[in-house]
């Protein structure tokens, strides 16, 4: 594998590289086994079609997307560890060259992990649970504040990934009523370049409270429950059928460590 690494400004980090031919070409029956466990063709039953019946009805560039998916769901991590970068977040990945018997060419923009100074977060914790009542929303105003005490620089890739997730939000919210998303924003006189300026400062308060939570993670070393884990893996592949398994076991933890961590602050 040939890496190029490049350091970037706001502790981003761009990946440069090429899995050789004969690696690339080593996830080929990965893929188009996954690839065929969602397809139905009559007089198969789902999951046991023949490699030479699935040839004939998957396309060769979607083979090809599924196996670069694949490879580098394997081998970003060990990337990560080999050049030591402590990344977080998720990756923006882009293929710069996929064709059978060549190498695989991508490039991953990622966000490496800055200097975080928190306050003493425990001690703002214990003030407020001693101050509030029970049917005020304590986990938000402990966050709030230990946000407003922290110092910490926001990658621009971690930006983006917060924006993302409101428009997506609110497209679903719209769709969900009958709407139109372009529809509703030809109302609004509003590109989502538009909405991206708008919500920019939800977005860096998403980013900051993102960090952090990793940061006390790693300090209080609270991980997610594998068992717990692995259920909601599995309640998340049984409702989206074409979910990626290393994506949902990513955000399965993302969500389990994060409620923990909220729950010991709420403790402290």
């Amino acid at each position: 594998m040939k890496i190029n690494i490049k350091k970037l400004p706001k502790s981003e980090v761009e990946i440069e590289g090429e899995l050789e031919t004969d690696l690339f070409e080593s996830f080929f029956s990965r893929a188009l086994k996954r690839l065929g466990e969602n397809l139905k063709i009559d007089g198969f039953r789902k999951g046991k079609i023949p490699e030479h019946i699935l040839l004939a009805k998957i396309p060769e560039m979607t083979i090809l997307e599924e196996m670069a998916q694949v490879a580098l769901n394997e081998h970003y991590p060990k990337i990560l560890e080999a050049e030591k970068i402590d990344a977080i977040g998720q990756p923006m990945i882009s293929i710069t060259k996929l064709a059978r018997k060549n190498p695989l060419g991508f490039k991953i923009k990622t966000a490496e992990l800055g200097e975080i100074k928190l306050p003493d977060y425990k001690n703002i914790a214990r003030e407020i649970n001693s101050k509030v009542t029970p049917e005020e929303k304590t986990r938000l105003k402990i966050i709030e504040k230990i946000i407003e005490e922290s110092e910490l620089e926001i990658p621009e890739i971690l930006l983006e990934v917060e924006l993302n997730k409101i428009i997506y939000r609110m497209e679903s919210d719209i769709t969900g009523m009958g709407l139109k998303f372009e529809d509703y924003l030809k109302q609004l006189s509003k590109t989502k370049e538009d909405l991206k300026k708008d919500f920019r400062v939800d977005a860096e308060k998403g980013a900051k409270l993102a960090l952090i939570l990793n940061e006390i993670a790693k300090v209080e070393a609270i991980v997610a429950d594998e068992e717990q884990v692995l259920k909601e893996v599995a309640q998340i592949l049984k409702q989206h059928k074409n979910a990626d398994r290393e994506g949902a076991r990513m955000h399965a933890e993302q969500v389990l460590t994060n409620e923990k961590i909220f729950v010991f602050l709420e403790n402290c």
